[in-house]
């Protein structure tokens, strides 16, 4: 219930919080929900997409109209209009057709038709440069990759919010149990000192005993007051990834907690070394040697001379027939070509191509193996860590059965205020290096799933 509270004010944007318990399912539900970056890295695979739309636009259909006339001394020198429709397709050619109709007194020949016009239909294709493929051919293809490139970014963006705002909860809980840990202890040094006093008050117990005692309340004082410092920056750092629906930040109110218990799975760490291949940072790698390899083909073409076939069938209206029968005797064709003598420009391009094309094999290859690195050095790190933890909660038992035991001496008359001290920082120590442990653990974890581009399912 208090849970449906929290979220319900959230969502309307309110700027505290309604509970005195911050879980870390609600704090994720928070960042993904509201974060400002998590609508930027959805704009990074709208701007793929919208790179794709873009390039698709040179396959796209054109209506053109070429209309001129002159006019001079009450004389109509001439009147001409070409209204064509031309249509791209994947092959490189295009297909062709219009209206043309002309007039006037000083026409050149060859821009006579008819008086009821001419209709043609044709096809333009090139037959050197171009006809295997073309500029518009790579752009399209080079935006297919720019799509899935965007997608990668927004992997990679999420991702990094995510590490980042993940590891500032679990920090946040660290702080928040070593300030636990620090409270008691400061608050068994203030018992304590309290009774030395009183029973150095009846006799009992020696002056000096109420001097050990203060030393160690006001150490302890120090200590907590150190530990909520900590506990109040670390709860301002986590604050930072909180922002309601208006996309206005939250300050995490100082009566907030966030859970106490650490989230740990006691799973094992499955052989992951073999999947740097899928890792959003490489895969990007590999995409931008996709994108030289398609320039490079384009480089090569632009090698071959441009040669462009015109070929278009003619027709003229008859009678009440806008479009009569078209006739293969009846066309018009054209060749045009062009070629540079020493190709320098083109040449010099396929150099630098392929140099880039080299060095992005170059790249591709020390980031799979820096990655594959990073993975296996971050097994380790995690087997070693949960070794230490198992380690750990162990020496915690151990130091809390001397502390008890001395405890009892120190009762019986059997040992000094000294050792109880001592036995008793060894136990609150211990438990600190505990919690340490634990979020290390967690963080490592949080780091290897964000390696695997898998925080999402956290």
């Amino acid at each position: 219930m208090i849970r449906s509270v929290l979220i319900i004010l959230l969502f309307l944007g309110q700027q505290v919080l309604a509970q005195d318990s911050l879980s870390f399912d609600v704090f994720k539900m928070m960042v993904f929900k509201n974060h400002p970056f998590v609508s930027k890295a959805m704009n990074m695979q709208k701007l793929g997409d919208a790179e794709r739309l873009k390039a698709k636009g040179s396959l796209d259909p054109s209506v053109s109209s070429n209309i001129g006339n002159k006019q001079m001394d009450g004389k109509e020198y001439y009147w001409t209009s070409n209204t064509s429709l031309k249509i791209p397709t994947w092959v490189g050619a295009n297909l062709k057709s219009g209206y043309e109709s002309n007039r006037g007194s000083y026409l050149s020949d060859d821009m006579y038709v008819p008086g009821s016009g001419l209709w043609y239909m044709g096809v333009e294709i090139p037959l050197g440069q171009g006809l295997f493929y073309d500029e518009r051919r790579l752009q399209l293809q080079q935006a297919r990759n720019l799509q899935q490139m965007g997608a990668l970014d927004r992997q990679i963006m999420l991702n990094d919010l995510l590490l980042d705002a993940y590891s500032s909860y679990w920090l946040w809980t660290e702080a928040y149990r070593k300030f636990l840990i620090a409270d008691e202890g400061f608050q068994l040094a203030k018992q304590r000192f309290e009774a030395v006093k009183s029973q150095v008050a009846t006799g009992d117990t020696p002056p000096i005993d109420t001097v050990e005692a203060l030393i160690l309340l006001e150490n302890r004082t120090i200590d907590r007051l150190q530990s909520k410092n900590n506990l109040a920056n670390t709860k301002l750092l986590a604050s930072t990834f909180v922002w309601n629906d208006s996309t206005q930040p939250i300050l995490i109110p100082e009566i907030v907690k966030p859970q106490s218990r650490v989230q740990l799975t006691s799973e094992l760490i499955l052989n992951i070394s073999d999947r740097v291949d899928t890792l959003p940072v490489v895969q990007q790698a590999y995409y931008k040697i996709e994108q030289m390899e398609l320039e490079l083909k384009w480089k090569r073409e632009q090698l071959k001379p441009t040669v462009n076939l015109n070929y278009n069938l003619l027709t003229k209206p008859i009678g009440n027939e806008s479009l009569a029968a078209f006739s293969t005797h009846n066309y018009k064709f054209g060749v045009t070509g062009y070629v540079p003598l020493f190709l320098r420009k083109e040449r010099g391009g396929l150099k630098q191509t392929k140099l880039k094309l080299e060095n992005a094999n170059l790249d591709y290859s020390v980031k799979k193996r820096e990655y594959q690195v990073k993975v296996q050095t971050m097994q380790n790190e995690l087997n070693q860590v949960r070794a230490a933890l198992e380690t750990q909660k162990r020496l915690v038992e151990h130091t809390r059965k001397l502390r008890d035991a001395e405890l009892i001496h120190f009762e019986m008359g059997e040992s000094s205020l000294f050792l109880v001290n001592t036995r008793e920082q060894a136990y609150l120590s211990s438990e600190n290096k505990l919690v340490e442990i634990e979020i290390k653990l967690m963080v490592k974890i949080l780091k290897m799933k964000w390696m695997m581009n898998e925080l999402s399912n956290v």
